[in-house]
């Protein structure tokens, strides 16, 4: 563990000016695609705010080798992949992860829509909805509200102040002058001297860069965009503001304005010693002296030497803030002549190799964006960065409060704001520094374990290698909901996720009726360290206090308590299984607890039929949403092929039919999912144009539908399905996909011989099969509703 080589990789700029990265990952099931547009909302026309985000949605509607229903998405979602963009203020990323050989398929999807979209009227005129209903849900989020507000505080012109999400108004598709500025941002910024692509996969780099060579070549280089540098964010013309707000907390930012090369990675060292609980550091001290829980601290925005920060500061009492900034200011002051510096980069530097040897393949592909720099250069550019900081001139304060405030002018969003006076800073008291670099590998005494009998098994490693796996479950009882709880866990374990996470330790935590359960994957030297340290944490009973619980996305809040559906999982013991540990780390494991045994097969509750469940789960907000969850009838390996082959020909239909046909909203999903040991198909939707009832009636309008089109499938479109779907089940190659696998068998009651049986099952699949799985799927009394409202009464 002393030295980690990085994940070996390739770059490479082709003449027409486009740059290629490429990384192999030889235990990875699929292939990561991060394709970068060095443009975004801050180079759209003023006068259309939202045009680069709508840009964004109009490439996926057609294109001219591709139409809809062959373009990347239908693409991706056809062989169990996905696909995702998102519109920053000076870059416009488009991903995808999709199964390796499908690789030159998909770039030349993704490279063909955004050299030719097609740019449809009617097609823009129905996306142009989607988008007002997506602004209508931003507007209302807290956290883009905040970081609005803190755009507010920079110098009058910068487009860090204006909220350019785009709206019904403001997306002028009509007029003809919107469709000049729409072509003319396309043809000025989609060429490809503006162009980053990074693959990753488990082809040798070779291969990888010869696909992505092929076809980024085939793109004009164009004529070069000739950007203006943007505006100074100082001197701020507000530093101190107030935000009418639910929830009183203080905020702060950071304006920075530093020309220096490798300011990104120097950025990130800092904001990671920043957030860093450990003795002696910042966050420790703030603790002691109770002015906050913890400390997130993000970049909301960067370009051209410019960047803003957001720190946020849970716990931290409005009314001692001033205290805080001024322990903030004097830690910024005193570590610039720290001589740990150069040990905290060694060791940023070997868990940062850690992450991307622990990453998955899309996760790598995206952060290879990111060009790194030598160590001087960083040390130099963070001294420069830290008397920028400690000068405090870019030093934003945001007090969020329930005082009324007038409506501040911005573009795109009125936010309640007001300027605040200064206020004089109080001497700062804390001494404290650099934190010392800590290790997670400081196990606890194996000779006197603290932990109750847990059943283990252990399976050998996949061929292909990569990260080790565990997995745990664990009993937990409270009489907060589910929520409630997974939120009281998580607080909890804050501090040692991030250390697990910083080290390349992936983790995930979920919690469902009567037990939790907890997956990790990374170093296996690092697995049996995190789980002594985590695991006392988790059996430990809940609090009486319920913590607060944070809002998101209404429809990801639904699909989080899917596990209400289920029935309770009773009588468990600490159970765990593990891939890819060797016998050094089997036995320090099994070492933390009283006693092992042998992990047996786990039986869910049996399925039995009722009259439809609907369960309400009342949120507040405008928009409304529904989860139906459909079980499979039983256990057997044909009748789940069928069911599979449903949701692969199910999920395109059911985006294009509600999504783009009948605009109900931008967040949903149809597939297969397993919950809490139940096999089922999920069909999930958020609307702004109708309420539960109504979602729940189109859905299953949908999938009355679709009857016909099963029973009069073509041959030929059953069996291309059937073939990806079986590219999809093949047997997983790395570590986390198998434990993965072995995981969810468990939890349904399956034996391991049951994937190859569905293999087979799907092999000797016939149509008339499918259209008695459709009639199965549809019988409702089986289904399970959670929903944001109430069930029609008609």
């Amino acid at each position: 563990m002393s030295h980690l080589a990085s994940v070996p990789l390739q770059r490479l700029r082709l003449a027409n000016g486009a740059e290629l990265c490429a990384a192999q990952q030889p235990w990875a099931e699929r292939v990561g695609i991060c394709l970068r547009v060095a443009a975004g909302s801050h180079d759209e026309p003023a006068a259309y705010p939202g045009l680069a985000h709508f840009l964004e949605h109009l490439l996926f509607l057609g294109s001219r080798g591709y139409g809809l229903e062959q373009g990347l998405m239908a693409y991706a979602q056809g062989c169990g992949g996905q696909v995702n963009a998102s519109t920053q203020a000076r870059h416009t990323d488009f991903v995808c992860e999709l199964p390796a050989e499908r690789l030159q398929p998909a770039l030349a999807r993704l490279l063909d829509m955004l050299r030719w979209p097609l740019l449809d009227g009617a097609a823009q005129r129905r996306e142009r909805e989607v988008l007002d209903a997506e602004y209508q849900a931003r507007r209302q989020d807290a956290d883009s509200r905040i970081d609005h507000a803190l755009g507010q505080a920079l110098a009058a012109g910068h487009r860090c102040g204006d909220f350019l999400a785009g709206d019904r108004t403001s997306l002028a598709v009509e007029q003809a002058a919107f469709q000049d500025a729409l072509q003319g941002y396309h043809r000025g910024h989609y060429q490809a001297g503006n162009m980053r692509l990074t693959l990753v996969g488990p082809q040798p780099l070779a291969e990888l860069l010869e696909i992505g060579r092929a076809l980024l070549e085939e793109l004009p280089a164009g004529e070069a965009v000739a950007r203006e540098a943007p505006p100074s964010m100082l001197p701020l013309r507000a530093p101190h503001l107030g935000l009418q707000h639910a929830v009183e907390a203080l905020y702060l930012g950071y304006a920075v304005q530093l020309d220096e090369p490798g300011l990104m990675p120097a950025l990130e060292l800092l904001l990671d010693v920043l957030q860093d609980p450990a003795p002696g550091g910042l966050l420790a001290g703030l603790r002691a002296a109770r002015l906050c829980r913890q400390l997130q601290a993000r970049v909301l925005y960067r370009h051209a030497g410019q960047c803003l920060l957001r720190l946020d500061f849970a716990g931290a009492e409005v009314e001692r803030g001033g205290q805080l900034i001024a322990e903030l200011q004097g830690w910024l002051a005193r570590v610039r002549v720290d001589a740990l510096w150069p040990v905290r980069l060694a060791d940023w530097r070997q868990a940062q190799a850690l992450r991307q040897l622990g990453a998955g393949p899309l996760a790598l592909a995206r952060s290879l964006q990111e060009p790194d720099t030598d160590d001087a250069s960083l040390l130099l550019t963070l001294d420069a960065l830290l008397v920028q900081l400690a000068e405090g001139a870019g030093l934003i304060e945001l007090v969020c409060d329930k005082q009324q405030r007038p409506a501040w002018p911005a573009i795109g969003l009125a936010l309640p704001l007001a300027a605040l006076p200064a206020r004089e800073l109080p001497a700062a008291q804390l001494s404290g520094g650099l934190a010392a670099v800590e290790s997670l590998l400081a196990l606890t005494d194996a000779a006197s374990p603290s932990l109750p009998p847990a059943r283990l098994r252990h399976h050998p490693g996949a061929a292909a290698g990569g990260p080790a796996a565990l997995r745990w479950r664990g009993e937990i009882a409270g009489r907060h909901s589910l929520p409630q709880l997974q939120a009281m866990l998580q607080a909890r374990i804050a501090d040692l996720q991030r250390a697990c996470e910083r080290q390349g330790v992936a983790l995930q935590l979920g919690v469902e009726a009567g037990a939790w359960s907890l997956a990790l994957h990374g170093a296996a030297a690092l697995l049996p360290a995190c789980s002594a340290r985590l695991l006392p944490l988790l059996l430990a009973p809940p609090s009486e206090e319920a913590e607060p619980v944070a809002e998101g996305l209404l429809l990801r809040q639904l699909l989080q308590r899917l596990p209400e559906l289920g029935g309770a999982w009773g009588g468990f013991a600490l159970q765990g299984l593990s891939i890819g540990l060797g016998e050094g780390e089997r036995a320090q494991l099994e070492a933390l607890f009283a006693a092992v045994e042998p992990l047996a097969a786990w039986q869910p509750p049996a399925a039995s039929n009722h009259e439809l469940l609907w369960r309400e789960v009342a949120q507040p907000g405008g928009d409304a949403a529904l989860v139906l969850l459909c079980p499979l009838a039983d256990i057997e390996p044909r009748s789940e092929a069928a069911w599979r082959l449903l949701g692969q020909l199910l999920q395109g239909t059911f985006y294009r039919r509600l999504r783009g046909e009948l605009q109900l909203g931008y967040a949903l999903f149809a597939g297969y999912r397993q919950v809490q040991g139940e096999r089922a198909l999920l069909f999930a939707l958020q609307s702004p144009v109708c309420d539960a009832a109504g979602i729940f009636a189109h859905i299953r309008s949908f999938l009355d539908q679709q009857r016909q089109r099963i029973a009069e499938l073509p041959d030929a479109e059953f069996e291309r399905c059937r073939e990806e779907l079986a590219q999809a089940l093949r047997e997983p190659r790395g570590n986390v996909a198998r434990a993965e696998q072995l995981w969810q068998l468990r939890l349904a009651g399956l034996n391991e011989e049951h994937p190859q049986r569905v293999r087979r099952a799907l092999a000797e699949l016939r149509p008339g099969e499918l259209q008695a799985a459709y009639a199965q799927l549809t019988q409702s009394s089986r289904w399970r509703v959670l929903a944001s409202g109430p069930r029609s009464n008609t």
